[in-house]
């Protein structure tokens, strides 16, 4: 059975069947009722629905269908949930399969557990070398068995292995092992020879958990170089994968943070230390496809790379990635020690904790490196230095965090310009910016994206990967009064002029959902209305904010209201948004005119202060 087919069994089901399966339902009245899993509830929060599949809290505003409901309450991926309900359903989950493999990838993935099996069987008879590695980096037994670190002997025992499988399947298991890599062929001597020889051995698992490649640590002194790892192939991206994120994501969601470091080791570390939403990069980049993973699961990045020069270039390019898609990463600090490795041998689990809690936003520890210096006198040299800030908050585009920023650096310089000028200036940086940028696609081998990331691409358009979540500040009182009500009476969409209700309103997602519901409503029937919206608010990219207003209106959804009743309405509501509209520009024109330099600023600022405090007395005196 498909997913979709599978999600569809799952919709027709009483929604009450998979929730009472972990917790107690009692029926009151047309609903049931529990006390809400999701916080310290003490009478009965937690509605159920069958009717519209959906279950909701009316005090801490959890709520979706029985899904989101097994995910949130087993935290799973989406995957696992549907596994779960599937079971407690009786519905036949076992019999979905992913897409064929080609014969190819079937026998490299062969190949490659069958070199982790050999590598951990040559571990095990502990040979000095290895041994002794692990001692030093004091790795204890559970993170060797969980990572499935091992050892690859010398005497070219794999390829040994390889070619004593006869026939036709060990000269296919050869050809492909070649090809990925882990087999060399040596054309002076006339024969083969296993790539890695007297290494320790750490497998890199894809996000599902199948072996992808390696990356191996040298063990004495004269061998060159110290780290080999697997390169691209058919079978492995490392832009794909992420080291340790299969480990990791269960506790990602949980803790609703991640930590990225450099390196396998600092990763392992991180995990036997009790951090396990810890991943690593595959090098000291971090991909596009990674940047919008992790950035889906949690807007809480933490950024733990090596405090040398390497790693702190590698960070200020990674916090970029993710400022890009609106997301401020902070910054993870090991100094006096170079990596988190290292860290914890010396300070331990509690120290960095501690860091981790006081973790600064790493953008504006990049911005107070630029002030460490005495603030230059010469006015060319304030212009470079406002230049290089302008280049650090560019990822952001014109967010408010980097607005602000910009505004702030200036006053800091002693610049004599208006905050107006300083912002006109930050946007003809960002479009001259725009014009020298060319942005270059990434495209991973086809089989890597068809194998690699078949399982990713299906959890992420179910963690709202199709929207790349913004910063937004939280919507306003009467834009979540007016989405409620609009989607709780979707039969206001047929007398709205959504232009004109679009113009009231600045918060970028209730535009978005207003605009789909626009372009939805008449071509979906009643009874649909209820599951495509959840659908929407539930896997669109939603902030949970927009989540928690839209299925309480969804769970409220049945009576409508007569034409005069919307008319009215609707005017009401029109002049709600536009009063906040009209008070949120008068904020932001105080607290301008706080910071004005000049009193001709002040004045002007004042002038149009009071325009406004007309305009909005003038809607109060038509308000109802």
């Amino acid at each position: 059975m498909a997913f979709e087919e599978l999600k569809d069994r799952i919709k027709d089901s009483p929604i009450s069947l998979v929730i009472s399966h972990y917790i107690t339902l009692n029926k009151r009245g047309a609903t049931l009722e529990a006390i809400c899993p999701f916080h310290a509830d003490t009478k009965p929060s937690l509605k159920v629905n069958d009717g519209k599949g959906m279950y909701k809290c009316f005090a801490c505003g959890a709520g979706g269908d029985a899904i989101t409901f097994v995910k949130e309450y087993k935290k799973l991926e989406f995957v696992d949930a549907l596994r779960e309900i599937a079971g407690v359903l009786g519905l036949p989950f076992e019999e979905q399969k992913e897409k064929k493999k080609s014969p190819k990838i079937e026998m490299a993935l062969r190949v490659l557990n069958a070199s982790v099996k050999l590598y951990k069987k040559v571990a095990a008879q502990n040979p000095p070398a290895y041994t002794e590695f692990l001692e030093k980096r004091k790795l204890d037994n559970e993170s060797v068995e969980k990572f499935q670190i091992g050892y690859s002997p010398g005497n070219n025992a794999l390829f040994n292995y390889l070619d004593s499988i006869p026939g036709a399947d060990g000269d296919f298991a050869r050809s492909v092992s070649k090809e990925i890599g882990i087999i060399r062929y040596n054309e002076n001597r006339d024969s083969h020879y296993d790539f890695y020889r007297d290494r320790v051995m750490f497998p890199i698992h894809d996000h599902g958990g199948q072996i992808r490649g390696y990356s191996s640590r040298a063990v004495h002194p004269d061998q060159n170089p110290k780290y080999l790892n697997s390169g691209e192939s058919f079978i492995f991206n490392k832009g794909a994968i992420l080291f340790g994120y299969y480990f990791g994501k269960n506790a990602i969601r949980q803790n609703d943070r991640v930590i990225i470091v450099e390196g396998n080791m600092d990763v392992i570390m991180m995990h036997q230390y009790g951090f396990h939403e810890c991943v690593g990069t595959m090098g000291t980049a971090l991909s596009e496809h990674s940047v919008r993973l992790l950035g889906n699961m949690t807007k809480n990045i933490y950024l733990g790379m090596d405090s040398d020069a390497a790693g702190k270039k590698a960070m200020h390019r990674i916090n970029a990635d993710f400022m890009s898609h609106g997301i401020l990463p902070k910054y993870v600090t090991f100094e006096p020690h170079k990596d988190p490795d290292e860290f914890l041998l010396h300070e331990g689990r509690l120290v960095l904790l501690e860091r981790i809690e006081k973790a600064p936003i790493y953008l504006d520890v990049l911005i107070q490196e630029l002030f460490s210096e005495k603030i230059p006198d010469a006015i060319d040299q304030k212009i470079a230095l406002m230049r290089q800030i302008e280049e650090l908050v560019s990822p952001l585009k014109e967010n408010l965090s980097a607005t602000e920023r910009v505004v702030n650096a200036a006053k800091i310089l002693g610049m004599k310009s208006d905050a107006s000028a300083i912002l006109e200036n930050y946007k003809d940086f960002l479009s001259r910016q725009k014009e020298k940028t060319h942005t270059v696609t990434e495209r991973p081998k086809l089989e890597v994206t068809e194998e690699i990331l078949e399982q990713e691409a299906e959890e992420a358009r179910n963690l709202h990967n199709s929207i790349t979540s913004q910063v937004l500040l939280p919507p306003t009182k009467s834009e979540k009064v007016f989405i409620r009500e609009i989607l709780c009476h979707p039969e206001f969409l047929t007398h709205l002029n959504a232009d004109e209700f679009l113009a009231t309103i600045g918060h970028d997602e209730v535009k978005r959902l207003i605009q789909w519901l626009v372009k939805i409503y008449l071509e979906i029937d009643d009874a649909e209305y209820v599951s495509i919206v959840q659908e929407e608010l539930q896997y669109g990219g939603y902030s949970k904010d927009i989540v928690d207003v839209g299925t309480e209106a969804l769970f409220n959804y049945g009576n409508k209201l007569n034409e005069k009743v919307i008319q009215r309405m609707l005017k009401d509501y029109h002049l709600m948004l536009r009063m906040d509209q009209l008070k949120i520009r008068r904020k932001d024109l105080v607290a301008k005119q706080k910071s004005s330099p000049t009193q001709l600023e002040v004045d002007l600022i004042l002038s149009e202060i009071s325009k406004l405090d007309k305009e909005i007395l003038n809607l109060k005196n038509t308000g109802p």
